[in-house]
């Protein structure tokens, strides 16, 4: 595993220190440097690569037993860009020149520079991503590429681009393959165009949702393209080692905002199928990201990539600092969990960002892992005892395979581009997934994200969740229908499949809710009550609504668990071998607007309902409001692991394992090599756990 830090963003740190710090690296128990190849430092004299400086960082690092990942950082381009490649400037959306500049916490280099749909400039860039590739595949401690830093193409753009000619001419062909032609446009869209002119993209929020929307998913089409142009630029030459790419977040997360659209950098699911791996970059101290959003983050770039690498690219180092604020610490004991959640959900590869506190712009004075914020010499030390742990069980967690989640959340980003169409902002969307996910993690239940274009194997999951799922497309539709026929749960909000993905309105009587469940909403209604009692299993929760409520029109087969006015309002369908529930309003937002455990339960108990297989029950703690234990578990070489992060305060847990989990109760903890027993009391296969060092536990049968 490459457990590493980001060192050199030229021309930081200086020569003076790159000896001393590598030898440190390598003491701290880190194994792996990462280098920032910028093109704009690199090829500052056009034709005239200088790698120095790099030549000799590769060589010191090889002194030092370190292996390096190399950071293609093709979009800071050079200054003389322009000069070389006339009209190769941005369009923004008022039809002006994007002027490029000096990027704010970069010391040298142009962004966002010219359009890559400029065959000029995407030449420029071919050749140095080439001449790069050749000129380090043959490192013997080359551990690998990351293509890609953080997907960013329109930094500094100061408004919505790209609107130049190859830009244009690239969306319209777009179209063209994706229609078959202007006709096949025309029925689709429901357009009288007569040539492919006056085919013009969306531009802002409230203008009609269809050219709009397909602007957006195009520029998403038009990043997944270009992180493989890059990767078979350096696959073509080095065939050996990853090449991966990170986005600064999962996919989901672009929601988008005044002058980017959502989802702008790429969709992870393209991302992974073309590329080694796929990552992402997490500041949780900075960003205010607990357990379950961390967990949640990285659930959600492993859901994408399935089978393929996963990298923690850019993992928090020390305190973050932007501008003259100063913000929260960052503790061993909070890195050292963030290290090892990173681990349960699956990641190959961990990198901190960085190692020597910043010294240019924005950024100065922050985020050293051995920085000036008083505490590096603790988070070296423990970064010592996991980098020693790490080497001591190297095979033992190159095998772990985190198990397979049973629940699905439905991810779509045809939804956020109807969401920023009308809003310029698509949060709805991703608060209405984060909801639903937070409250399962919260009750240790795994859950995987599904993309809507990627909807094989739906039979992997008993339940599937679609927040918000506002637009569902044909086929999609076919697929969802036959999942529940065949036996699954299918869980869906207010107005699912009310849009197509070409932003039409479906009147409810021609919604897939209809011809599969036979149920058919009334229209939305006003919310005139704090909350909503419902009832399910015996049982009763009260949960809070958001938005709009949009109750069903009574109907004989409904198991109503919440009505309004004589109609359901929260209920379950029988369908085939499966079943549908519905909720007429939007919980998981109601939920991350105000966060409680009735939603929690309420929805943990439809989960276990769904027929989900609960392989470790939690005795004590109870989950609160504030604390809860958070558990991930899979799968290694010939055993399981199970991860067992504490909550502040609680110094042991009780737990109940499936019959599968510790089959033959030879269990040790992996820190501290302490032994645990598993009893059998009352037909339950119980084990009491103390957290290790870093107040959490990681347990093996493996031997």
């Amino acid at each position: 595993m490459n457990l590493g830090v980001q060192y050199y963003r030229a021309p930081f740190p200086e020569q003076k220190h790159w000896d001393n710090d590598f030898a440190k690296i390598k003491a701290s128990g880190l194994n792996t440097v990462q280098l920032w190849v910028l093109w704009g430092w690199v090829e500052a004299k056009s034709d005239r690569f200088n790698y120095d400086d790099y030549d000799r960082l590769v060589e010191l690092a090889d002194k030092h037993g370190l292996g390096v990942v190399l950071s293609t950082i093709a979009e800071i381009q050079p200054h003389w860009i322009h000069r070389l490649v006339p009209d190769s400037e941005m369009i923004d959306h008022r039809g002006q020149k994007v002027i490029s500049s000096l990027r704010g916490e970069c010391h040298f280099g142009l962004t966002p520079g010219g359009c890559t749909d400029h065959p000029g400039v995407w030449e420029r860039m071919r050749r140095f991503l080439a001449a790069t590739a050749e000129r380090y595949k043959g490192m013997s401690h080359l551990r690998g590429w990351d293509a890609w830093n953080e997907l960013r193409w329109n930094v500094q753009a100061d408004g919505i681009v790209c609107f130049c000619p190859h830009t244009l001419a690239a969306f319209r062909n777009w179209l063209d393959l994706k229609y078959g032609g202007l006709e096949g446009l025309n029925e689709a869209w429901k357009r009288r165009y007569v040539c492919w002119d006056d085919v013009m993209p969306g531009k802002l929020p409230d203008r009609p949702y269809t050219e709009m929307m397909a602007f957006e998913h195009f520029i998403t089409c038009r990043a997944n393209q270009h992180a493989l142009d890059r990767y078979m630029v350096i696959k073509t030459i080095d065939q050996i080692h990853p090449v991966t790419a990170h986005g600064a977040a999962p996919s989901a997360l672009y929601c988008g905002y005044e002058i980017e659209y959502p989802i702008d950098r790429g969709n992870d699911w393209n991302l992974a199928e073309q590329l080694d791996g796929i990552g992402c970059s997490s500041f949780p101290q900075w960003g205010g990201i607990d357990d379950a959003d961390f967990g949640m983050r990285i659930e959600m770039v492993k859901s994408a990539a399935e089978d393929k690498l996963v990298w923690l690219s850019e993992l928090q180092g020390g305190r973050a600092a932007i501008g003259f604020n100063i913000y929260g610490k960052v503790e061993s004991h909070q890195q050292q969990r963030w290290v090892w959640n990173g681990i349960a959900c699956g990641a190959d590869t961990i990198l901190f960002w960085c190692w020597r506190d910043e010294v240019f712009g924005r950024e100065s004075s922050g985020f050293g892992l051995a920085g000036n914020d008083g505490l590096a010499e603790e988070r070296l030390a423990a970064m010592k005892i996991t980098g020693d742990l790490l080497e001591t069980n190297k095979s033992l967690i190159a095998s772990y395979k985190p198990a397979q989640a049973e629940v699905g959340i439905m991810f779509s980003p045809q939804a956020y581009y109807l969401c920023w169409a009308q809003e310029g902002r698509a949060d709805r969307m991703f608060e209405a997934i984060n909801g639903y996910a937070r409250a399962l993690i919260r009750q240790s239940i795994n859950c995987q994200f599904i993309e809507e274009e990627h909807l094989n194997d739906l039979e992997r999951f008993k339940i599937i969740i679609l927040p918000r799922g506002i637009v569902i497309c044909a086929e999609q539709q076919e697929k969802l229908i036959e999942y529940v026929k065949n036996g699954g749960t299918l869980l869906c909000e207010s107005e699912c499949g009310a849009f197509d993905s070409y932003g039409l309105y479906r009147y409810p009587d021609e919604r897939f809710l209809k011809r599969l469940a036979g149920i058919e909403e009334i229209g939305r209604r006003n919310i005139d009550c704090d909350r909503i009692k419902a009832r399910y299993n015996g049982k009763t929760y009260e949960l809070d609504m958001e938005q709009w409520l949009t109750p069903l029109k009574p109907f004989p087969a409904v198991e109503v668990m919440a009505s309004i006015n004589g109609n359901p309002l929260i209920a379950g369908i029988p369908v085939g071998k499966g079943k549908v529930i519905y909720c007429g309003s939007y919980l998981g937002n109601a939920y991350m607007k105000k966060r409680h455990q009735g939603f929690e339960e309420f929805l943990a108990e439809i989960v276990t309902d769904s027929g989900r297989s609960g392989m470790i029950e939690i005795v004590t703690p109870v989950t609160t409001a504030d604390n809860f234990l958070y558990i991930k578990y899979g799968h290694c070489r010939n055993g399981n692991m199970v991860f067992v992060f504490f909550p502040e305060g609680v110094a042991q847990a009780e737990l109940n394992f499936a019959a599968d989990i510790f089959p033959n109760c030879n269990v040790r903890e992996l820190f501290t090599g302490r032994e645990i027993t598993i009893e059998n009391i009352a037909g339950k296969r119980c084990a009491k756990i103390l957290p290790g060092p870093f107040n959490f536990a990681v347990l093996t049968d493996a031997v």
